[in-house]
Formats: C-alpha cells, structure tokens, sequence
C-alpha cells in the first residue's frame, strides 16, 4: 500500500535489502529524507510510526503538487522493523542503512521459534550482500527528519501542540534464561525443587525494585517470558526472559543493566539453577543536532505554535539516522500518553499541524 501511495504521489520507489521502502523526488544531489516506520507491535496502536510515514508522504505530494522551487529531493522512508517483536532489536531497518548492524548480526538473529532473519530473507532472495548493500553514504543525505506520537503523557498535560525533540533515551536490550528442572508438581517437595519460572518471577521483580528505587533516570521492563514445558502440573524447566532497560544517560543505564545481570545470577545461584545472559543490543543515547533543534524552535514560534523542548524515552530510527547526518524530531501529543495499545490516539488536527511543521521545516532546508 505504501508503495503505490508512493507512486501515486509522483515518487520513485526503491526497496533495499532489508525491506525499507523509499520515495523520492527528482533532483540531483544530497536528499532531505523524512519519515518514520509502519510495523507494530502484537496488540498495537495505529498511529505509532505510521503518523510520520503519512506526513512525510504528505509533505513530499504537498510540495510536488504545489511545484515549489527546491534544490535538493526529498525522500520519504518507511523503515523496516523499527519495533523488536520479532527478533528482539529494534530500529533494524535505519540501523542496517547506518551502519549500525552488519550482514552478520542481522541474518544470524533468531525469532522465538528458532527461524533466523537469514531465512526469512532468503525466502525472498535476499543475501548478505543485498543487507550490506543497503547501507548508506552521509554525502547522500542533506538531513533527516521524523515526525512521531509522543507514547507519553507530557505534550497533552502541558497543553502544549509540539515537541522539539533534543535527546533520546537508548535501551540495553537482553535475554535471560534460567534452566531448572522439569518435575510432578504433586510428588516433588518444595524444598527440592529448581523451579526456573520462580527464578523468573524473582527477576521481574528485581528489575522494577532497580529501576524504581535504586538507580534514577532508568526504566526498565521484562515484556516477554517463555515458559517450557508450559504444563500446569509440571515445575517449569526453563524460563526465557527479555529485559528491556533505557536511559538518557549512559551511567545509568549501565549501572541499571550491570545491577539486573548481578541479579539474575544471584537468584540462580540461590536456587541451584544454570542462568544464561545474553545483551542482544546495548545502543548509547542520542543527542539530536542542534541546528535541526533551532530550526524546529523557529518554525514553531514563526507560526505561533505553542512547543517545548522535550527528551524522548522511547528509541527512533531518528537516534541512527544521528549517526551519519544532521537529525531532527517532531513530537505531537498522544492522548492519556497510551501507545502500543489498540486505545492509542491522536487527534488529526494535530497531525496536520505536525505535518505542517515538518512541511515549513522541510522548505527551509531543500529551498534554492
């Protein structure tokens, strides 16, 4: 669907290695790209990524439509896996182009079911080579700009139209692993039993204790547990866990992150259990370019569009785009803050006028 809303609107699309779709107009020279992501999560919202994806769609018709005068093309993303459901990384798509993750990394991770991206991809005759392929050059790009929902409350509280994004907070994503043993749950004592779902259990609750009460500017969440055999009257065998820490500061997403490991082998030490850590992305926060920040503030007060400066907890493909141009972020608010929920919303009047934000910004940076 997105490719035809592309080629609909007069854009040349290209899909890389790892399934981004691009639209771009003509024009010879480094291109403004803007955009976001369309996956989701199990259970998700629909205005998570895609709001920026729509915007960013509209902005580049808007400005073909209106044959204004501009010096560079625009290109407009629909990053790849920017959500981890599958294969517990996140922002995959941005991260290949970037750099970020090799060929290597990405066909070797595995989904719950033991699949490797390799394979998925292979199914569509896609290899390493096309991955590494997909990566691309900073002189390509003039710039990178993300329209997003807030996924928080602060915009809608404060009564405030759009945030002015400065940092973004990083997770340190892992996956922890308590092997027990299997027994009757009827004929084996209490006190013989290595129940690794316990351990577990034990864990989830270390993790909200580290991030609530020890260690200031963390949060931390285990949002995925297997369970084997998974059989009402048989002790848990194995528990697999995955443990989602982020912060705007480095210090202390790693003091978080050492503190949880610690944890974890502690419990398991304590109930005769093996224990297995495995940090599958470990990403450092991200501070947006100033001179995107400034001009974002100026659009804003140029328009008498109430704003603020904000940090954003939650990772965006913005935070690798950082890495290889100058970055930019628009927030609009989410209503109750609620995302990665089916409840999620956010009002139209308020996309339009983030998008019409990122059409004056877009202007400003591609004009002759």
């Amino acid at each position: 669907m997105l490719v035809q809303l592309m080629r609909r609107a007069g854009l040349s699309v290209s899909i890389d290695g790892v399934g981004n779709i691009f639209g771009k107009t003509q024009g010879r020279g480094p291109a403004l790209m803007m955009g976001s992501h369309i996956d989701s999560v199990p259970g998700g919202g629909r205005f998570d990524g895609v709001a920026g994806v729509a915007s960013a769609l509209e902005v580049a018709q808007s400005v073909l439509e209106q044959g204004a005068s501009i010096a560079h093309p625009l290109e407009v993303c629909g990053f790849s896996a920017e959500e981890s459901s599958r294969f517990g990384v996140g922002t995959m798509g941005s991260a290949v182009i970037t750099g970020e993750l090799n060929a290597d990394e990405v066909m070797g991770l595995r989904d719950r079911h033991g699949i490797s991206l390799g394979q998925v991809l292979g199914r569509l005759g896609l290899t390493e080579k096309d991955v590494n392929g997909s990566r691309r050059r900073p002189d390509d790009l003039l710039g990178y700009l993300e329209l997003h929902i807030e996924q928080g409350p602060v915009l809608e509280a404060s009564g405030k139209k759009i945030g002015v994004v400065k940092a973004i907070a990083a997770p340190t994503r892992m996956k922890v692993c308590f092997l027990g043993r299997a027994d009757h749950s009827g004929t084996t004592p209490m006190d013989l039993r290595r129940d690794a779902l316990a351990a577990g259990s034990e864990l989830v609750l270390a993790v909200e204790d580290i991030c609530r009460h020890r260690i200031r500017e963390v949060v931390g969440t285990v949002g995925m547990m297997n369970v084997k055999p998974n059989a009402m009257n048989v002790v848990p065998e194995t528990v697999e866990m995955g443990v989602d820490i982020r912060s705007i500061s480095s210090q202390a997403k790693s003091e978080a992150s050492r503190s949880v490991m610690n944890r974890a082998r502690e419990i398991a030490d304590r109930r005769g259990l093996d224990v297995d850590i495995t940090v599958l992305r470990e990403e450092e926060p991200v501070a947006l370019d100033p001179d995107m920040i400034s001009l974002l503030e100026e659009v804003c007060s140029s328009t008498d569009i109430p704003y603020m400066l904000m940090t954003s907890g939650a990772g965006h493909d913005a935070m690798n785009m950082a890495k290889i141009t100058k970055a930019g972020m628009i927030f609009v608010p989410s209503h109750m803050g609620l995302s990665h929920n089916p409840d999620e919303w956010t009002d139209l009047n308020d996309i339009e006028l983030g998008a019409n934000c990122l059409l004056q910004a877009a202007l400003r940076l591609v004009a002759k």
